[in-house]
């Protein structure tokens, strides 16, 4: 889509945007840059901050697809600031392409000692696949896929429909295949060489195309897929065998909290610096660009925690780095209050909502925190969607007609605990509960 095809809003609000198709929110054009592998080089975290100031209102959001997306384009700059996209080599041949590009790649992909595989092969073997097929492309706009490299990072936490992770065996480096069960919880279906992995997830994403056939209203992710039609109907559709493999117990992610700090003295050396609820203005993000272009090996990583790594910062440097990472606001240490939070936009970014979410949710990080130690404690959500975060949360508040609902151990649409809040009295609610 180009500035002079302005879209429908009742259409745009449910599109998986992209570069080639900016979707409408609150404020303004929201545009979705794919990087490859989670990958930014300094020179480009630069150009991506000066774009977003030239076309866009300097807010860029980290998704929790390790994608970077420009807000508050206005409909006359989003012609001028795809061509720039493109001459950035940023700009896929057609929409088709760009949507069934959904991989997200182990953030430290070729630097992870204890890796069990070099997954950048494989992700790009597996782009090629869902470019190339292109009866592919017919898979949902949001299905997507994992490529694991089996390190220090796991991706248990991400919420994908299929997992490629890499195990070590006594045959050599191995890929276990998974499909989602539910949002990030997985089934592991069958150990495969690497020759042969891709053919094996695209047979897992013809399944889905077939089962999905012939319903107007077909499920879109792979747990909806299973709990419709059942896991034999995946098997058989993906002429898989019905046993499912036997594997060992593997280490879970844990998040944000695994990445965040100073990593420089571990294998994979790196600094874990979070966009604080998952946005980045851009002059963090361009100070990003400055860090790992002078003080590291020039690129960034990506995450799917809202975070990013960079990576070959040596800790003879670091006393002279800490006062960038002040300077920036960063989400720093594990134990940031911020991290207890997950908000969407809130009303100042998406017309669904009806609250502040994002500004609330800062307000409310030091009481949330305090009722737990670490992990995620709650979610503010803008309108009972629960766009930032699919799964339950410890409480939820639920933007409804300028209020909040608190759900407690649910989503943002299961039944309330407490209705019609203002934030003080949000705010005191939680407040009064006892420390879990």
């Amino acid at each position: 889509m180009t500035g002079r095809d302005r879209p429908d809003p009742a259409l745009v609000r449910g599109w998986c945007p992209g570069a080639l198709r900016p979707m409408e929110t609150g404020d303004g054009f929201l545009v979705r840059v794919r990087l490859p592998s989670g990958r930014l080089s300094a020179e480009l975290a630069g150009e991506l901050a000066d774009l977003s100031r030239r076309y866009g209102n300097e807010l860029i959001d980290l998704s929790q697809r390790a994608n970077l997306q420009l807000r508050g384009v206005e409909l006359e700059n989003i012609a001028p600031l795809q061509e720039r996209l493109a001459a950035l080599g940023l700009v896929d041949r057609d929409e088709a392409t760009e949507a069934v590009k959904n991989i997200v790649a182990s953030p430290l992909s070729g630097l992870d000692p204890t890796a069990a595989i070099d997954g950048r092969a494989l992700v790009e073997a597996l782009e090629t696949r869902l470019v190339e097929d292109t009866t592919l492309h017919a898979l949902p706009a949001k299905f997507g896929f994992v490529v694991d490299e089996g390190g220090r990072l796991a991706l248990d936490d991400v919420a994908v429909d299929v997992r490629l992770r890499g195990l070590p065996t006594a045959d050599g480096p191995r890929v276990l295949i998974e499909i989602a069960t539910a949002p990030a919880h997985w089934q592991p279906i069958a150990v495969e060489a690497l020759d042969d992995v891709v053919d094996r997830a695209a047979a897992l994403a013809r399944a889905v195309i077939t089962l999905r056939a012939g319903s107007a209203d077909a499920p879109r992710r792979m747990w909806e897929i299973v709990k419709t039609a059942g896991l034999a109907a995946v098997f058989h559709a993906a002429g898989f065998g019905e046993k499912t493999a036997e594997i060992p117990t593997l280490p879970r992610a844990r998040g944000a909290e695994a990445v965040l700090g100073d990593h420089t003295h571990a294998p994979g050396a790196f600094l874990g610096l979070g966009a604080p609820f998952g946005r980045f203005t851009a002059d963090q993000l361009a100070l990003l660009g400055d860090l790992a272009g002078e003080r590291a090996i020039g690129e960034i990583r990506l995450t799917p925690w809202r975070a990013v790594l960079i990576p070959g910062v040596k800790p003879e440097k670091m006393p002279r780095i800490r006062p960038w990472i002040a300077a920036g606001r960063f989400v720093f240490s594990p134990e940031d209050p911020r991290l207890a939070v997950v908000c969407c936009s809130g009303s100042s970014g998406c017309r669904s909502a009806s609250v502040p979410a994002r500004e609330d949710g800062e307000t409310l990080a030091p009481v949330a925190r305090r009722l737990t130690r670490s992990g995620l404690t709650l979610h503010v959500s803008g309108c009972e969607k629960g766009c930032a975060h699919p799964g339950p949360a410890l409480f939820t508040l639920t933007g409804r007609d300028g209020r909040y609902d608190l759900v407690r151990a649910g989503r943002p649409w299961d039944e309330p605990w407490m209705t019609g809040l203002t934030l003080e009295e949000a705010a005191s609610a939680l407040s009064d509960l006892a420390p879990l």
